[in-house]
């Protein structure tokens, strides 16, 4: 799993060039397991000038972080 999240994470970040690189969902609960394990993917298959100036994060809020951003989303679009 964390190998297949470095290629993807480092793919779009060829396609995109991103500074930080945000991870969310339920899994994402695992961060002090999984971080160091992904990012060492990531520098496998990204170029070591793009995987210096990434930063990769974990959502504060974890797998509520889809169901928080849906609730501001309409709530912003209700006050118009």
């Amino acid at each position: 799993m964390c190998d297949v999240l470095g290629l993807g994470i480092a793919n779009l970040s060829y396609m995109l060039n991103p500074d930080t690189v945000v991870l969310g969902g339920g899994i994402m609960a695992q961060e002090e397991y999984l971080k160091k394990r992904i990012e060492e993917k990531i520098s496998l298959y990204l170029e070591k000038r793009f995987f210096d100036k990434m930063t990769l994060k974990f959502a504060k809020h974890q797998n509520q972080a889809g169901i928080l951003g849906a609730y501001y989303n309409f709530r912003d679009l209700e006050d118009k």
